[in-house]
């Protein structure tokens, strides 16, 4: 059985005759007369009296109308739904964020979002790198916000900006001074790290294993603020995200060069995956945001003004 069978029944019981019906539908009264037929055969009785000057339903045709009305009416209704989801009515929308979300550009992204589309439900989650391609993969996110990794060929990315690691130290280390230092001399520094789930980790232990080196890795935390607390009054370093130091009272920040260590923080998405509505506007908008803050970096600076906002916002990162 077919759609355009109920449909043309409906339109045989309404017209009560072949003749009307079918110029309605555009198509020849055989070509009409035929289909009802199919649709008699599947049914296994007839639906309509022949015998009569105008055609009625039989019994059987009585009790099959109302189903047929409501068998299309859910169809309408289900493509109506779907119309909605696509045009941002209503729908749900997963997405999967770095674990500095708090202090990124996101969260007025997600606000705004909210605000102009009321019916989308909007879940953000603070996932691992790791498990954000997981859940991409297996279609339990829509996208996520991460660092871009050639990694995994089933995820493309695409680049929201660039980010440095940085040796951050407190005022009582002997490199407190310093402006720069090569990542080679972070062999002899007892270091506080990141737990190795998190991708800033993960680059600095790559950059050991290519180049042989041993680090002294003294502690292990799963969070940035205690490291920081943790350094800050310590002789201990660390190696961070530019982005992710907040409050930089009582730290000193050293850069990293031969070489410096730059990652791309990127929109991830399933690669052929569907890309709904919702997730593309929400993905524009996040891009709009870091865009709008990345040309006011290169607008001269007013001393309290917006620039500096814009340009301290843009730098916070994973």
């Amino acid at each position: 059985m077919e759609l355009r069978h109920l449909r043309y029944f409906l339109a045989v019981s309404a017209a009560h005759s072949f003749t009307r019906a079918a110029a309605r539908l555009h198509v020849t009264q055989p070509t009409l007369s035929h289909q009802i037929k199919q649709l008699e055969a599947i049914i296994g009785t007839l639906l309509f009296e022949r015998n009569t000057k105008e055609i009625e339903l039989t019994a059987a045709g009585r009790l099959f109308r109302p189903y047929c009305e409501r068998i299309l009416k859910e169809i309408e209704s289900s493509k109506l739904a779907i119309s909605e989801l696509e045009g941002l009515m209503r729908g749900t929308l997963r997405m999967g964020v770095f674990h500095s979300f708090s202090h990124s550009m996101l969260p007025p992204v997600l606000s705004e979002f909210a605000l102009r589309y009321p019916g989308v439900h909007v879940t953000a989650r603070l996932v691992p790198r790791a498990d954000m391609e997981c859940d991409l993969v297996n279609a339990e996110l829509d996208f996520a916000i991460a660092y871009i990794s050639d990694d995994n060929d089933q995820i493309v990315a695409e680049r929201l900006f660039d980010e440095e690691l940085v040796l951050v130290v407190g005022s009582k280390h002997s490199h407190a001074g310093r402006k720069s230092m090569p990542m080679r001399e972070l062999a002899t520094l007892p270091l506080v790290l990141l737990t190795p789930e998190f991708g800033a980790r993960q680059f600095v232990d790559r950059f050991f294993a290519e180049t042989e080196l041993q680090p002294h890795v003294v502690l292990e935390m799963n969070a940035i603020e205690p490291i920081m607390a943790t350094i800050r009054d310590s002789r201990l370093a660390s190696v961070l995200s530019a982005g992710a130091i907040v409050d930089a009272s009582g730290l000193h920040v050293v850069r990293l060069t031969e070489p410096a260590p730059k990652r791309s923080v990127g929109i991830l998405w399933r690669r052929n995956g569907h890309r709904t509505a919702a997730a593309l506007r929400m993905a524009e908008m996040i891009q709009a945001a870091y865009s709008e803050a990345a040309g006011a970096t290169r607008k001269p600076a007013k001393p309290g003004g917006n620039t500096l906002r814009a340009a301290k916002s843009f730098r916070r990162g994973l």
